[in-house]
């Protein structure tokens, strides 16, 4: 099987571990998926590694500011804490920046469109799995995150590229 392909559906069913599971279904992922997607189809660059943390904090920043902003409210957290399973699935977010996004890397314009249109519909799969809650209407929310996500993804795919060219290997 294509190891982008491979890391797209390791990727999906950690989503949904993490979405649909919460912190219970974080630890499912976090022990069979993350190391799966960690190996296929090679180990990562200590390199990678610092991009894919980097990547992840600046995910989690923007879920705090949906948080702070009153747009969403996680399932699972503490008081101004972020639960654990979102932790561990913008962790593997960020590594498919490397793998089944990779493609992205030097399509920003496409990255933009598909972040524009996932990164919201992706939010409110979640809140109608019970990851997340809003007082506002879904239509709302996805035309709150659409610009954010936009900017957001070939952002990341950016910073993906830019690790790639300082030798990372895919």
């Amino acid at each position: 099987m294509n190891p982008a392909l491979r890391d797209g559906i390791v990727f999906q069913l950690g989503w949904l571990c993490c979405v649909a599971g919460g912190n219970r279904g974080a630890l499912l992922a976090a022990v069979i998926l993350v190391p799966l997607q960690v190996t296929w189809p090679g180990r990562r660059s200590t390199r990678e590694w610092r991009m894919i943390l980097l990547c992840a904090a600046i995910g989690l920043a923007m879920d705090l500011g949906w948080q702070l902003l009153g747009v969403l409210t996680f399932k699972g957290q503490l008081v101004w804490t972020t639960p654990g399973w979102l932790v561990v699935l913008w962790l593997m977010f960020a590594g498919t920046l490397f793998r089944s996004l990779a493609f992205l890397q030097d399509r920003l314009l496409l990255a933009a469109a598909l972040g524009a249109l996932s990164g919201p519909l992706s939010y409110i799969a979640g809140m109608r799995l019970g990851a997340a809650e809003t007082t506002h209407p879904d239509s709302i929310v996805a035309l709150a995150m659409a610009p954010a996500w936009a900017v957001l993804l070939p952002l990341l795919a950016r910073l993906a590229r830019g690790s790639n060219a300082e030798g990372v290997s895919s």
